[in-house]
């Protein structure tokens, strides 16, 4: 449930004016969609919450805290290189609608923080003093280098309050001070939770419809093994049959007539041969097929009678999730997607204990990660420790250098602009940085392999592709801007 225009218009008159003047002190980012500022005024500090979720963006003050991830992402680490120690000049709403705008100064620097709120098109961006986009909390509409515009067609905040409720707002009986605030935080928890809930719901119905029907596929495999095995169950007695007339079975024959000394009546029996394989050879194959037999009657008929409980006990669970009853292990997610109180502490790794990753850290321009080796141990654990076999390697082609990995994350291809950002620094990296100019080689990291007996970090790559770079000093000093 979006944030109607008339809330935000609410939330603003409640803190525009006492957040005017304020510093900002600490930014975090708890979830990939949302931001909190700590923002502090004379006798007291807020938390501005605002987040791009696309089922439920919003923006208000928090009384409790979101637990943080242990390491800040790429735009919080931006917003605080940016923002951390600047002074709010204002927060305004935006053509009545549902966007806003906070501006803030920091020594010289002035720029502006727009938050989105629009459906699930809502995002965060960061714009400098003439509107030009920074940096975005995920790709969208804008990206960086473009000047800042209203949604395409979105002046709809008169066309939105028309659907909206006119009812008043539920507030907390200890609302205190900032009671819209307030008032909102605790509906929006109360969604959150209902939205994670849902959420669990569906992926646990998901996994449970994938368990049934691997179930069933495995069911049907036995079955067929069962079936393809019980064609061996009289090879035993071939066998013994073959072994009492093996002296009179000329070599290269085909097949051999036996007496039956399994049948009453003592008839005669025609066994198959293969004529490739000697008498004594046939005979152990028949023995060891009949052994399959047993030991499939042994093993696969176990298997077999589970599987019917097994999809019983799944078709319960479905019907359970069905009627809306959580799962079990819910309350855990809930926990952590909500925010706890300020005496409720979350285990965080100690500072002594934090991993220093052994090499140099950029983003590109559409927020991915770009590790580059400095050294050849370096060069050496960003390729084959922290690269995976889908990410992108790069090197400058023919010339010593570093290691460049992109790392894909959920990417599957990697976008033209961070290819450009990559081979730009694998370029700088190398021995061609003073002419400015080279190819570069790029290729998966799973193509890409050591070089036995030789020194860290040399490797042999194959399937590569060439791309020819000339230096740009522009995306070099963005680049260089981005580095943790």
């Amino acid at each position: 449930m979006s944030q109607s225009a008339h809330e935000i218009a609410q939330v603003l008159q409640e803190i525009a004016i006492p957040l005017q003047g304020g510093w900002i002190q600490k930014i975090y980012q708890p979830d990939p969609l949302a931001v909190t500022l700590e923002i502090r005024i004379e006798g007291e500090t807020l938390h501005l919450h605002i987040s791009a979720h696309p089922q439920i963006p919003r923006l208000h003050l928090l009384t409790q805290k979101y637990a943080n991830p242990s390491s800040p992402p790429q735009f919080c680490q931006f917003l605080r290189r940016h923002l951390q120690g600047a002074k709010v000049v204002s927060i305004e709403q935006v053509t009545d609608d549902r966007i806003v705008r906070l501006r803030y100064q920091k020594t010289q620097d002035t720029g502006s923080l727009m938050a989105d709120l629009i459906g699930r098109g809502a995002n965060l961006y960061l714009l400098d003093a003439n509107d030009t986009v920074s940096a975005t909390l995920r790709s969208g509409r804008l990206a960086f280098g473009d000047h800042y515009e209203l949604p395409f067609g979105e002046s709809s905040s008169q066309q939105h309050r028309a659907t909206e409720d006119t009812s008043e707002m539920s507030q907390p009986a200890d609302a205190g001070a900032y009671p819209i605030n307030r008032g909102l935080e605790a509906r929006y928890a109360q969604l959150t939770q209902d939205l994670v809930i849902q959420r669990a719901q569906q992926a646990y119905l998901s996994s449970n419809t994938r368990k049934i029907k691997k179930a069933k596929r495995r069911l049907a495999g036995l079955e067929a093994d069962l079936l393809r095995m019980d064609r061996y169950k009289d090879y035993r007695q071939y066998g013994e049959l073959l072994k009492a007339a093996m002296h009179a079975i000329p070599k290269g024959a085909t097949q051999a007539t036996v007496q039956n000394y399994f049948d009453p009546s003592l008839g005669s029996m025609i066994i198959p041969l293969d004529p490739s394989l000697s008498a004594n050879e046939n005979m152990n194959t028949y023995f060891r097929k009949f052994r399959k037999y047993c030991s499939a009657q042994r093993e696969l008929l176990p298997r077999i009678e589970a599987i019917p409980q097994e999809l019983a006990s799944l078709a319960q669970e479905r019907d359970r999730l069905l009627q809306g009853i959580p799962p079990p292990d819910v309350d855990g997610l809930v926990s952590t997607a909500l925010p706890r109180s300020p005496g409720k502490k979350v285990a965080t790794r100690k500072r002594s204990e934090k991993i220093k990753l052994p090499y140099r850290h950029f983003v590109s321009l559409d927020g991915l990660t770009i590790g580059v080796g400095r050294n050849a141990t370096e060069n050496e654990a960003l390729t084959f420790r922290a690269a995976k076999g889908r990410d992108l390697w790069l090197h400058a082609r023919g010339v010593p250098g570093s290691h460049v990995a992109v790392f894909m994350g959920d990417w599957t291809t990697v976008p033209p602009q961070t290819l450009y950002d990559a081979a730009h620094l694998a370029l700088l990296y190398s021995d061609r940085k003073r002419s400015g100019h080279g190819d570069v080689s790029y290729t998966l990291r799973k193509y890409v392999k050591k070089v036995k007996g030789k020194p860290p970090g040399t490797v042999t790559m194959t399937q590569e592709k060439n791309l020819y770079v000339e230096l740009d000093e522009t995306r070099l000093n963005r680049l260089k801007g981005s580095e943790t």
